[in-house]
Order: structure tokens, then C-alpha cells, then sequence
């Protein structure tokens, strides 16, 4: 008996030790005692990421880079699961730099190396978070430095940005990145929190209702990156906020929300637009601003472009007519042909017509023919030399050879030499020989 009590002692004792030991042994402590170079630590991802093993890292509605960031639908075939891995840079204990990459294998350096191994995703999640404040003044990829501690795969990711969002101490773009963040893991419950900064409360201690033109930069960071955070919310449950954002707001903040319900593709958002748009008594700003909106999300349905087209020949506003033409050139299923016949209609003012051209232009669809044929059926001096231009600002054979015959052939002088004037911006040795023929003769 006496043997089996020493030894349950010296078990527990033992095991006392070890779990005091463990928590003196943290990855914060590991790390600040690994010599100068880079330390190698990696980590379960959450769900739904995935990396190239290099530069690009996705999750969700978002795709990340070093050069940009992408909030919406894409598509990378080479984006595949794999787990969070970060190389830091260490100084005298200090971490200087994180480099973030998901899957693949581990960037060559020339530095010293410590390899951590595998860590738990809690634990890494918990470390990152409190690197921030250490990190977010210094120079380097700051739209990347909540990557790893929101990549990791840990339950309690939101509170934690909630409280990182609201802290007046951390700089602004830490803040928009909290934020954004909270709309990309956030279901349902983040809402309020997402309409508090949208309406000014989480940036203001008074809570009062800001005006998104008005505001103070850092507040305007904060209010705008909360209505785009409520458009990303799976399952669409952000758009009825925006819609309220949208009909209650200030000015600005209407503005905004206007905007944001856009990019959502909800069926729900496309409705209180129209309910924008129609309203007369709604600032022209925000009504041309709604038809922006509703055609260049990325996901308009067919039907909503024929809802602006309809729309054109009922309002009477400059300004919504010329977004109407400009949302026209996002559209795939006709905006082509559509904004062509607006640029032949003669009971069109002048200005309106060179602006569907122009937008026909800028379409990759447009057949450049088409173009071509324009200009040649036009005998308005201001749109044959608006043509010209159009035609300039498309880089294939069609457009460059219609311009060098009118260069040459064209009856017109002055037209010859609007497109001998936009052949010299190109870099094109049909351009050069036709200009040195023309030097020699």
C-alpha cells in the first residue's frame, strides 16, 4: 500500500510538473527564445481556405494577394486546402515581419531557421491576435497582418475581432480589417455590431448617426467597411440592414448601403433599389448612384438590365441618364446593339450619343465593325471625330486599320488628321512605315 501511495504521488507530482511546465513553454515563449533569422510555424486552416503555397490565399468571398485583395466571386484553380503556414521574422526575441502562405511547401531563405512544427490552431489564433498591436504601425503588407490569427481554425475568432474593431488604441486599418473580417466569418449576429459602425456608433462614443461624406476619415474607414462587411454575410442575412442603411441613413450613409446592396446579387436588394431609383424625392445623387449599383455588381441579372433600358426614355435627369449608359456597358445580353441605336438616335441630344458610343467602345463584345460602320454612316462632324477616338481605344486589327484609312483616305482633312493625331499613341510598325511614307512623299 505504502508503495502505491509514493508512486501516485510521484505520478501526480509528476504530472504537476509537466502541465507547469507545458504553460511556460507557450509559442510566444518559444519563439521569443529562438535565435535571430526566421521561425517556421504552422497551423490547421479553417475551413474553406486555400492558398497556392505562395502569394494568393482564399477564403469565401475573398481572395488575397500582395498586390490586391478581392471582395466578391472569383475563380483560381490553384487555389487548394492546405494548412496555414507563417514564416516570421525575429529580431532580439522580436517578431519584425510575417509572411503568410497556405499549403505548398515553405519559402527558400537564406536566413537561420527554427522550425516549430505544428502548433494548435488555438493557441496560433491566440498568439497573432496579440502580435497586432506590436505589428500594425510598421511598414510591409498591412492588409494582410489578421491573416494568420483569423485563419486559424479557432471558435473564438469574432469576439475577439468585435473587441480588436472597437479599440480606439489600434490604427484604422487594423480596424477595416477587423471588420471586413467580421463580415466574412460572421453569420446573423454580427448584424447589430455591423450597423452600429455603419451608422457611426462604433467609431463615435456618442453613437451618433454619421454622414459618410462628412465624417472623419478614420470614421468613414469604419462605416463604409461595415456596410461592405453586411453585403458579405452568408446566406444574404446583411441585406435587410443595408436596405434599412439605405432608406434611414444619412446622406452618406444611403449613398453607401445604395452601393453596397448592389454587389449582393440578392434578389431583396435589387427591389429596394429600384425603390431608390424611382423615388423622386430621393437626392439625384443617390438615384444615379443605385443605377451604378444594380449593374456593375458583378451579378446582374439579365432582367435588371432590361429594367434600366426601359427606364432610359422616362427620365429626364442628365445625370441618371448617363448612368444608365454607363451601366449599359456591363451588360452582356444586348447593351451592345442597345447602346449603338442610342448613339444613331438622332432625337438623342449630341452629348448622349457620344456617350453610348463611347461606352459601346468600351465593351470587348462590341463587334468593332460595328464601329466601323458608324462612323462611316455618320456625317455629324463632332461624332465622326468622337468615333475616331472610340476606335483609338480598341486594340485590335479592325479598329487600327479603319483608322489608318481614314488617315489616308478619309474626305474629310480634319478627320485625317484626328486619326493620324491617335495613331501616334500606338506602338505599332504599320503606324510607323504608313508615318514615314507619308514624311517621304
Amino acid at each position: 500500500m505504502r508503495s502505491s501511495f509514493i508512486l501516485t504521488t510521484v505520478a501526480l507530482a509528476f504530472a504537476a510538473t509537466s502541465t507547469q511546465a507545458l504553460a511556460q513553454n507557450t509559442l510566444a515563449q518559444r519563439i521569443a527564445r529562438a535565435p535571430d533569422g526566421v521561425v517556421h510555424v504552422q497551423f490547421a486552416a479553417r475551413p474553406g481556405t486555400c492558398g497556392d503555397g505562395e502569394d494568393m490565399i482564399g477564403f469565401r468571398k475573398a481572395l488575397f494577394a500582395r498586390s490586391f485583395q478581392s471582395i466578391g466571386d472569383w475563380n483560381a484553380p490553384n487555389c487548394r486546402p492546405g494548412p496555414v503556414r507563417v514564416a516570421l521574422s525575429v529580431a532580439s526575441g522580436k517578431v519584425t515581419r510575417i509572411n503568410t502562405t497556405v499549403g505548398g511547401g515553405w519559402p527558400r531563405t537564406n536566413e537561420r531557421v527554427t522550425d516549430l512544427g505544428a502548433v494548435p490552431s488555438s493557441e496560433a489564433a491566440t498568439f497573432f491576435f496579440a502580435l497586432v498591436p506590436q505589428l500594425e504601425g510598421r511598414g510591409g503588407e498591412k492588409s494582410r497582418l489578421l491573416l494568420p490569427a483569423v485563419l486559424a481554425d479557432d471558435p473564438d475568432a469574432l469576439p475577439r475581432l468585435i473587441a480588436l474593431a472597437r479599440d480606439n488604441a489600434r490604427v484604422q486599418e487594423t480596424r477595416r480589417q477587423a471588420i471586413q473580417w467580421i463580415g466574412l466569418l460572421g453569420n446573423a449576429g454580427v448584424v447589430p455590431v455591423l450597423v452600429e459602425f455603419a451608422r457611426g456608433g462604433g467609431a463615435s462614443p456618442a453613437g451618433e448617426d454619421i454622414d459618410v461624406d462628412d465624417e472623419a476619415p478614420g470614421k468613414k474607414g469604419l462605416a463604409t467597411g461595415a456596410m461592405a462587411a453586411l453585403s458579405t454575410l452568408e446566406e444574404g442575412v446583411g441585406v435587410p440592414a443595408l436596405i434599412d442603411l439605405a432608406r434611414t441613413g444619412t446622406s452618406g450613409t444611403r449613398g453607401a448601403a445604395v452601393f453596397w446592396l448592389g454587389q449582393t446579387g440578392d434578389r431583396r436588394a435589387f427591389a429596394a433599389l429600384h425603390g431608390v431609383i424611382e423615388n423622386a424625392r430621393e437626392d439625384e445623387r443617390i438615384r444615379s448612384h443605385a443605377v451604378f449599383s444594380m449593374s456593375h455588381g458583378g451579378n446582374t441579372p439579365d432582367h435588371e438590365f432590361a429594367y434600366l433600358r426601359a427606364l432610359y426614355p422616362r427620365v429626364t435627369s442628365t445625370k441618371m441618364k448617363e448612368a444608365i449608359l454607363m451601366g449599359m456597358g456591363e451588360d452582356e445580353s444586348g447593351g451592345s446593339t442597345w447602346l449603338i441605336d442610342k448613339a444613331r438616335d438622332t432625337r438623342e441630344p449630341i452629348a448622349m450619343r457620344k456617350n453610348a458610343l463611347f461606352w459601346a467602345g468600351q465593351k470587348k463584345s462590341t463587334p468593332t465593325k460595328d464601329l466601323v460602320a458608324y462612323y462611316r454612316a455618320t456625317s455629324e462632324p463632332t461624332l465622326r471625330e468622337h468615333a475616331i477616338f472610340v476606335l483609338s481605344q480598341r486594340d485590335d486589327d479592325a479598329s487600327l486599320n479603319e483608322l489608318m484609312r481614314i488617315a489616308r483616305d478619309d474626305s474629310d482633312r480634319q478627320m485625317r488628321s484626328r486619326a493620324l493625331f491617335w495613331l501616334g499613341q500606338k506602338d505599332d510598325p504599320r503606324v510607323t512605315k504608313m508615318i514615314g511614307d507619308r514624311v517621304l512623299r
